[in-house]
């Protein structure tokens, strides 16, 4: 049977209300599965949320027994996928549409022994799968009602030293104050994340990106000596300075530039946009959070090329393609899918173009369907990328005229690049029989090229795809037109 923990009815005395529909289905699912001595609660952010009148986003349950065999019948139940979340304490993370639960081994002999192990005493409690008792053995309640962010135990960022990025997320999430002896604890623990596995460390950036006071959060990582850690690439923008047009080094310009981002997406059409995180290669986190990464990696190249001539001129030459180098140096380290590393070395490399596009205005077609191949399938990312780099640039030589104009072309770009897909005119294998090509690089040459001239509307029917391919390859293989020989 579920196990019960002593303690007050919930829903007596100004205690919790009643349990979400999805604990409740979660509850349905994990009770009938428990067989004799076994155990199961509600622990931790469920218990937090609520107390605070937030919604749930997602589920904990500590188990005594078999927490793997109980998420597999979870994610059974809810038609979704299991993995080992961490070997280390026998936790099993379930992901289904609607978020994740994760499952737990109780650490030591108690529910009480668990929960006192646990980070901070706010997330130190704990009711059964029916909602009837609560378990606050560390009075995290009153901490949560007065707002104080206190460690379970001395030792407990020690102990786990990823808990020092969940300190910060707390404090901006919950509107916290932590004890003087927590953020002694912090620092203390910070060089220790250097240990902490990558795939923990990026969820917890991830997490910490989703905040709506994201920029204020990894200022506090900053203090605590915790970024330099776990994002060391980002805290060397320190102290580079930039050309007169810009009013920040490039360490405060980046993160001024993370915290333009959401009104700049609202103002371009709002989220519904955004690639989704799965479709961007980091499924599971918050809409905005691919994106956000993409802003504070997008000048991650500026002090390794950073140069200054004869006259005192600072530039930046091709920090957008270096920053691809440092992009897959911070994806290995945080163990980031190849797709999410495709998404970030795009918009790092591309991050510069709209600004370029400025000098073809008015723009054409064409250079609206180049824009959009150079970009696609994250084109709204893009424009949304370089419109809050160019807002946080705003030094002595830059003019509100130039960011006026900057803010229009990405409204105009966004408002007239194709949203649907570009229709296939020709397919590769016709292309192949056509040109005469084997299977390579050159057929995706040539159909990229056509794209562009049926996205243009030069091409709208398979007679002029093919004739337009005639001629472009013709002129490929003839190759460019020689000059004098004096020349």
């Amino acid at each position: 049977m579920a196990g019960g923990a002593p303690g007050g009815r919930l829903h007596a005395g100004g205690g919790l209300p009643p349990l979400s529909a999805r604990s409740r289905e979660i509850a349905a699912l994990v009770t009938p599965a428990l067989v004799s001595g076994e155990s199961a609660w509600f622990v931790g952010g469920l218990l937090r949320d609520a107390l605070s009148g937030r919604a749930p986003d997602d589920i904990d349950v500590v188990v005594r027994g078999d927490a793997g065999r109980l998420a597999t019948a979870v994610a059974d139940g809810l038609d979704g996928s299991v993995f080992t979340y961490s070997e280390r304490f026998s936790a099993f993370r379930v992901v289904t549409a609607e978020g994740h639960v994760d499952f737990a081994s109780l650490r030591g002999e108690t529910l009480d022994d668990d929960l006192r192990a646990r980070d901070f005493t706010v997330n130190a409690m704990a009711c059964d799968l029916g909602g009837e008792h609560l378990a606050d053995p560390l009075g995290g309640a009153d901490d949560l009602a007065t707002r104080r962010l206190r460690l379970c135990a001395p030792d407990a960022l020690a102990a786990d030293p990823l808990r020092v990025l969940r300190l910060v997320r707390f404090e901006k999430a919950l509107g916290m104050l932590p004890e003087a002896t927590a953020l002694d604890a912090a620092r203390a623990a910070a060089p220790a994340l250097a240990s902490v596995s990558g795939e923990r460390v990026e969820q917890e950036l991830s997490a910490t990106l989703a905040l709506p006071m994201r920029v204020a959060a990894l200022y506090g990582l900053d203090a605590l000596g915790a970024l330099e850690v776990v994002l060391p690439e980002l805290t060397a923008l320190k102290g580079c300075v930039q050309n007169p047009y810009h009013h920040l080094d490039v360490f405060d310009h980046t993160l001024e530039a993370l915290g333009y981002l959401p009104g700049i997406v609202e103002q371009l059409g709002g989220e519904r946009w955004l690639a989704t995180p799965g479709a961007a290669g980091l499924a599971g986190v918050a809409p905005l959070a691919p994106l956000a990464y993409a802003t504070l990696f997008h000048d991650l190249a500026k002090p390794n090329v950073r140069k200054v001539d004869e006259q005192g001129n600072v530039m930046f030459w091709y920090h957008d393609q270096a920053g691809t180098e440092i992009v897959a140096t911070i994806a290995r380290r945080l163990k980031l899918s190849r797709r999410f590393e495709h998404y970030l070395a795009l918009l790092v490399r591309q991050h510069l173009r709209l600004g370029f596009l400025a000098r073809e205005a008015p723009l054409s077609r064409r250079a609206l369907a180049r824009y959009r191949r150079d970009v696609e399938p994250f084109v709204f990312e893009a424009v949304a990328l370089s419109l809050a780099d160019r807002m946080a640039t705003r030094g002595p030589k830059t003019s509100l005229t130039s960011i006026a104009r900057h803010f229009r072309l990405a409204r105009d770009v966004w408002g007239e690049v194709a949203k649907d897909p570009v229709p296939d005119v020709l397919d590769g294998e016709a292309v192949m029989r056509l040109l005469g090509l084997a299977e390579g690089p050159e057929v995706g040459e040539a159909l990229a090229a056509l794209r562009e001239e049926v996205e243009a509307g030069d091409v709208t029917t398979g007679e002029q795809a093919e004739a337009f391919l005639r001629g472009w390859w013709a002129r490929r293989v003839a190759g460019p037109p020689r000059g004098d020989a004096g020349a």
